[in-house]
């Protein structure tokens, strides 16, 4: 065919990977147009190819370019279906252009990709939603171009070109990388270098630290204002920006190593931390948390790969990202807090937890856009996942009851309606953490529902504790707090007050002054007693309730859900309860009535619990006060914060942030007893982290002995 180049030399071109290409600059400055060109091209042609569907396709391909199963007049905003026939001219194009496609250079291939593509270039369709005008069919509209470039006539090039200059460079985050790449593309297709660098540019300038849409200074990712979205529009960052890194290096277009190490940061200091093997936690997914398929992070997979193709001086941590995501080994230990998204990680070796809030600095969650995250109204308001092998809410959306997420407490309605998108209405909301233990806590005020709560969380090894206090609301409406709503894994055992075990039967039960209750090796504990509800049954569902992109088709599954009901309007009232993953029964029996942790104060002004075999005293002191243990440690704030102290006997740890972000120092009194049984009271004048850090951890080291 004209234009082509030898089927040899294309087939060489092909098999050699982009690692290949990486590893070697061109020869001439010259040639990196060609050379992005061929990588392109590698990378567009990769996928595999089902010879079957592609002959299935071209044989019921009509006369005039269109299929016959196809909607051309559907205007839906999201899952286009018209889109499909793009799909498919992209199928016909690859398995006719790809090297090892059975069908390669096939001359039916061939006339079936260009008819059904001179049947959308005749058209023209367009959508009501800017993002597949702007992005979905450029992006698939520029894979084709680039494939058939060369038994294409200029004037169907140029009618192709038309549609990628639809793809604007002046958006921000994802959407930005998205246009761009496009951009980039055309010039590629234009054979116009100063496009394609101005294009490569604009990306790399995307890959910074911003407190606007993007990398926050805390490596969380923003969209749609600020909105937690990591594994959202935040995964197609991180695989997008890291394939574009790997595609340009060694070339004129190279990102700097300043971006290389930002990307890097990004994937390793913040994506990674909001996963548990391939689970990705969903807090951080907006509105994508109702589309499935989106509970996980095979994206990294990708951009761990892309990422060792280049020097980042960090392969040893991205090649065991690569090995936990394949292989679930090694596990991450340690804690992080996100104090730009008010989102606190937890990770030990035998599980994941996390605990998802909202300030006025922030939104709860993206908007209903497209139809999709309809009842998303409380996946922030105290959310916490229990992962251990990440299987526990795999597909449970259509069944979940959006009243009770996990870790929430919240009004129970008869519907949730209006938009769940919201911006939170206090400024206390925050965490401290040393990178290995940490405590959140979140003053939770909803005055559409006139609910309001003081929640904290307390993270340590081998359990952590959820405590809640101030819980008011006027009205009518019950509230409740859930403990865990997940898949049901086997039986489900309870304990009461006075030691008798029972191995709950399918169905709803309530339990009286419960001791603890243990589902799937993870044990609830409740101090002192509770009354506590369970259900453990077959739920029905279906994927529109929450996201009308999907049928109505009914679902199917058995469901645990453990809550406290705190009855029609609750004046003040609290709980408190421990989480202990991995654990047996008996262990669990034996944790219950000598836990290590002890809770010291649950009230509206202060939340402290105290480790007694690790030393470690967290406080959430929402207003000024004092926690004092009976061995003579304690901690006295002048204003509100969130303090850890972690050792003692010569030296102790103090680590401190003041949620509202707003404060330059903060004054403690701090009493820690010292090796030789005294203990003398400091006054420690700590200046706080500001600008973009302002939320974050300030760490100081206090001597205990005397020299």
């Amino acid at each position: 065919m004209k234009n082509r180049r030898s089927t040899a030399c294309l087939l060489a071109t092909f098999l050699t990977t982009i690692v290949v290409f990486v590893a070697a600059g061109p020869a001439r400055a010259e040639d990196d147009l060609d050379v992005i060109k061929d990588r392109m091209l590698q990378e567009t042609v990769r996928p595999g190819v089902n010879a079957d569907r592609a002959r299935d396709l071209a044989d019921r391909l009509q006369e005039d370019g269109s299929w016959p199963d196809i909607d051309y007049e559907n205007r839906r905003r999201s899952r286009w279906p018209t889109a499909e026939h793009l799909d498919r001219v992209e199928v016909l194009t690859r398995a006719w252009r790809k090297p090892e496609s059975p069908l390669q250079g096939a001359d039916d291939m061939l006339a079936a990709a260009r008819t059904s593509l001179n049947y959308w270039l005749k058209h023209d369709f367009r959508n009501p939603n800017w993002w597949w005008n702007e992005i979905g069919v450029p992006r698939t509209m520029a894979d084709i171009l680039l494939m058939m470039k060369p038994e294409l006539e200029n004037g169907r090039m140029q009618k192709g070109i038309e549609i990628l200059k639809r793809a604007r460079p002046s958006m921000t985050g994802q959407n930005l990388v998205w246009v761009t790449y496009i951009t980039a593309k055309r010039g590629v297709l234009q054979g116009d270098a100063e496009l394609v660098d101005r294009a490569f540019a604009r990306i790399a300038d995307e890959i910074r630290i911003t407190e606007k849409e993007g990398v926050q200074p805390d490596y969380s990712f923003h969209q749609h204002g600020a909105c937690l979205y990591n594994h959202g529009y935040g995964a197609g960052f991180a695989a997008d920006c890291s394939r574009i890194a790997a595609l340009t290096h060694g070339t004129r277009f190279a990102f700097s190593r300043d971006k290389i190490d930002t990307l890097a940061a990004y994937i390793l200091d913040g994506s990674r931390w909001m996963t548990r093997g391939t689970w990705a936690d969903p807090g951080a997914n907006g509105r994508g948390i109702t589309r499935r398929g989106r509970w996980d992070c095979h994206y990294l997979k990708s951009a761990a790969r892309n990422m060792l193709n280049l020097t980042t001086g960090r392969p040893e941590q991205f090649e065991q990202l690569l090995s936990r995501l394949q292989d679930g080994q090694p596990p991450l230990t340690g804690n992080r807090h996100f104090w730009c998204s008010d989102f606190m990680t937890h990770h030990r070796p035998e599980y994941y937890v996390s605990a998802r809030m909202y300030s006025s600095r922030i939104m709860n969650t993206d908007g209903p856009h497209n139809q999709e995250g309809l009842l998303s109204h409380h996946v922030a308001d105290g959310c916490t996942y229990i992962v251990r092998d990440g299987d526990e809410y795999r597909r449970i959306v259509p069944v979940l009851d959006w009243h009770k997420i996990p870790g929430t407490t919240v009004v129970q309605k008869k519907n949730l309606s209006g938009s769940p998108r919201r911006r939170g209405e206090t400024e206390f909301v925050g965490g401290v953490s040393d990178g290995r233990y940490g405590a959140a806590a979140f003053r939770f005020h909803n005055s559409d529902e006139k609910l309001r709560a003081r929640k904290a969380w307390f993270f340590f090894d081998e359990a952590f504790v959820c405590l809640g206090a101030g819980i008011s609301h006027p009205s009518d409406g019950r509230v409740v707090t859930t403990l865990n709503q997940c898949l049901l894994d086997g039986e489900v055992v309870s304990a009461a007050a006075d030691g008798g075990r029972t191995e709950l039967d399918r169905g709803e039960h309530t339990l009286q002054d419960a001791s603890w209750v243990l589902h799937d090796r993870i044990g609830y504990v409740f101090p002192g007693g509770a009354d506590a509800h369970l259900t453990n049954r077959e739920e029905t569902g279906s994927w529109w309730r929450a996201n009308h992109q999907y049928p109505k088709d009914k679902v199917k599954k058995d469901i645990f859900t453990l809550w406290l009901d705190h009855g029609p309007s609750p004046d003040g009232v609290g709980y408190s309860y421990m989480v202990v993953p991995d654990i047996g029964a008996d262990r669990l029996a034996d944790f219950a009535g000598d836990p290590p942790l002890r809770i010291i104060s649950n009230e509206p002004g202060l939340q402290a619990v105290w480790h007694a075999e690790k030393k470690i005293l967290q406080a959430a002191f929402h207003q000024p006060g004092r926690v004092e243990l009976d061995d003579g440690l304690a901690v006295e704030a002048e204003k509100p914060c969130i303090v850890m102290v972690r050792g003692r006997g010569g030296e102790a740890k103090i680590a401190v942030t003041a949620p509202p972000q707003k404060l330059d120092a903060l004054d403690l009194a701090v009493t820690v007893p010292a090796s030789d049984g005294t203990a003398k009271k400091r006054e420690l004048h700590i200046d706080l982290p500001d600008g973009p850090r302002a939320g974050s951890t300030a760490v100081r080291t206090l001597q205990t002995t005397e020299n």
